[in-house]
């Protein structure tokens, strides 16, 4: 009798499982840049895993670049852009403003094209999103208070809506550079005409107008690149004196 071709059963150790799940999530686009993990409470309960098992797999995603944790222990997605790519251009754009236009022209092209498609593949959830950072944004503004972080909130929830998670890491290191000098952008006392401009883009995509939102989009970011242009202009003039 002819044995039959058996192969061995692999063991597969319980925090690969966990690693494969959560790497799963982060591909599919469940997970993007940003976005914190549950809690090890929460985790080991989901999984049915140990504390060991859960610590080395969040372990081996942070060797692998796919997550990092964080000082208070808090484990995040980390953009698939590697930051061998991003540190040489960030210490760029401290000394050249050059650099600066040049990356904000990579962001136009980028936030075009996901204003487009968020207005024509954007979820309910998406679109709820959307108008809860708009409102975010007039009650900061009505406080007085910073706006740096709900607009990157904003435009990253764009690229999300537009359901590519490429674009959506290449969004977020690109946030991740520029943020600093989108911050230049209210210093203009122009917060008031920014709200505006995120709510035109908002109602576009809202209304499956993608010609529009792009439109909406375009007119935004060449008012961003003015404002930058305007305040390293005054800058440059007090220099100067």
């Amino acid at each position: 009798m002819n044995q039959p071709g058996f192969k061995p059963i692999k063991q597969v150790k319980v925090s690969t499982l966990i690693v494969d799940q959560i790497k799963a999530h982060i591909l599919k686009g469940d997970l993007n840049p940003g976005d914190s993990l549950p809690s090890e409470r929460e985790m080991m309960k989901f999984f049915n895993v140990s504390r060991s098992s859960l610590r080395e797999a969040l372990k081996i995603l942070d060797a692998i670049g796919f997550v990092e944790i964080t000082q208070r222990k808090r484990t995040r997605v980390k953009s698939l852009v590697p930051g061998s790519f991003i540190e040489p251009i960030r210490r760029l754009l401290k000394d050249d403003i050059d650099t600066v236009l040049e990356v904000h022209d990579v962001r136009r092209c980028l936030e075009s094209w996901n204003s487009y498609y968020a207005a024509e593949r954007a979820t309910e959830e998406d679109i709820k999103i959307l108008k809860q950072n708009v409102e975010s944004m007039e009650n900061e503004i009505n406080k007085k208070k910073s706006l740096i972080d709900d607009d990157a909130a904003f435009h990253l929830a764009i690229s999300a809506a537009a359901h590519n998670k490429i674009q959506t890491h290449l969004m977020f290191s690109i946030y991740a550079l520029i943020q600093n000098t989108v911050g230049i952008c209210y210093e203009t006392n122009e917060s008031l005409d920014i709200l505006e401009e995120h709510q035109d883009i908002y109602h576009a995509i809202k209304n499956k107008d993608p010609k529009l939102a792009r439109q909406k989009m375009d007119v935004h970011l060449n008012n961003v690149l003015y404002r930058i242009h305007k305040f390293f202009e005054k800058k440059s003039s007090l220099t100067s004196l």
